[in-house]
């Protein structure tokens, strides 16, 4: 009786994190994915007619291949800012004292606490506010 309601119990646990795993949020869809999924919800609230969807379609994957190569090239932009922000802290690092260093490293540090702060607080925000489009 013990194995047969463990075997119950490992079965059910096992359907559920296959379940998990397949599902996938709507960020980790690929373009073409994200545009079908967005195309149905329209289609579902709006009603829309065939040749409505068809139309609408064609705009929405447009519009999600667009954002998508919008991304990849903020992403390099933001990358190359980084680098050269990172080079530029080295420079300034190498002209001064021991003692200057140790102050441009607390204010620093006193910075990255406060833009946490201020990023958790848009966090909670958000989390209250619990606005979507298209659910």
């Amino acid at each position: 009786m013990k194995k047969w309601i463990l075997g119950v119990v490992v079965l059910t646990s096992l359907s559920f994190s296959l379940s998990a795993q397949q599902h996938k949020t709507f960020r980790q869809l690929s373009t073409v994915e994200r545009a079908q999924k967005m195309i149905e919800r329209i289609t579902e609230k709006l009603k829309l007619s065939k040749e409505q969807e068809k139309q609408i379609g064609q705009l929405v994957l447009e519009n999600a291949t667009r954002q998508e190569e919008l991304l990849k090239t903020r992403k390099a932009a933001f990358e190359a800012q980084r680098v050269y922000r990172k080079e530029q802290e080295q420079k300034i690092a190498s002209m001064l004292s021991e003692e200057q260093k140790q102050i441009w490293e607390q204010q620093k540090e006193m910075l990255k606490q406060g833009e946490s702060r201020r990023q958790e607080g848009n966090n909670e925000r958000r989390r209250r506010s619990g606005s979507r489009r298209w659910r």
